[in-house]
């Protein structure tokens, strides 16, 4: 069979809650991998914790991390950052609005508030490793001293949806950076026209693979353009109804193996 990249995201797709990866798709993805096909984690991540999950699935997967911003070709490692004129822009936006922001390095996120309990406890292994790993910003002058490390960022506020279209709407429409979503309660801040389809399509000219044979999964919305830059798009069971509907293929939910399960399916 023809050799094919194959791009998964992690939160709700490749892990649950746990963050744990299922012996079964492990061992679907390393016999896959024997026989030439190439796998990635394709998440919104900051690189680090991309590559941490990476890691655990085994040595030979790459990453594309930050919804996109940064991603590996044969080891090799391209980054594209929100312009300062972006962080200017969304920094001021969220100060208007008293909203909760984390920007992300390659290592390090920086914050403007508290970090929510969720955040120190139950996730911090989907966003950072140590507390080490958080820098709270505290001024816009704070904010632009550290702006060369800054690739992408996202706006977190549990129970206010409602004013998060609002600023979506603000922020969309500054033609300054890209904007997405993984869940209704965060926006997504993505350096312009960047989303983990243009890193995909970098991946495929790179390493010569037709577009037929890419093979994607998802659950969030900001898979979207991922699942459409792939020939065989697959959403995930447990995806949100907007993604099942661009998807060609609906697969078992995240807890119930539906990537070793699908990939089963389509290769034997």
């Amino acid at each position: 069979m023809e050799k094919h990249l194959i791009f998964m995201d992690i939160d709700g797709t490749l892990v649950a809650r746990d963050q744990k990866i299922s012996p079964r798709t492990k061992s679907v993805v390393a016999d896959l991998q024997k026989v030439g096909h190439q796998f990635y984690i394709a998440t919104g991540r900051k690189y680090s914790s991309a590559s941490e999950m990476a890691k655990k699935l085994n040595k030979k997967t790459q990453v594309i991390a930050s919804n996109g911003s940064v991603y590996s070709i044969n080891e090799k490692l391209y980054k594209k950052h929100l312009s300062d004129e972006a962080l200017q822009f969304v920094y001021q936006t969220i100060s208007e609005h008293q909203l909760p922001i984390f920007f992300f390095g390659e290592h390090t996120i920086f914050y403007n508030q508290q970090l929510p309990s969720y955040l120190q406890k139950n996730d911090q292994s989907r966003i950072g490793s140590t507390e080490e790993d958080f820098l709270l910003i505290n001024s816009l002058d704070h904010l632009m001293a550290v702006s060369h490390r800054i690739i992408n960022g996202i706006i977190i506020a549990d129970e206010r949806e409602t004013e998060l279209e609002e600023v979506r709407k603000i922020l969309a429409q500054s033609n300054l950076l890209s904007v997405s979503s993984s869940h209704p309660n965060n926006i997504e801040l993505i350096p312009l026209g960047v989303n983990k389809a243009t890193a995909i399509q970098a991946v495929q000219k790179n390493l010569a693979i037709p577009r037929e044979n890419i093979i994607s999964f998802g659950d969030g919305l900001n898979d979207l353009e991922m699942l459409q830059a792939s020939g065989v798009s697959v959403a995930m069971g447990n995806a949100v109804a907007e993604l099942k509907h661009h998807a060609k293929f609906i697969t078992d939910t995240n807890v119930e193996d539906g990537i070793a399960n699908f990939l089963l399916d389509y290769f034997y």
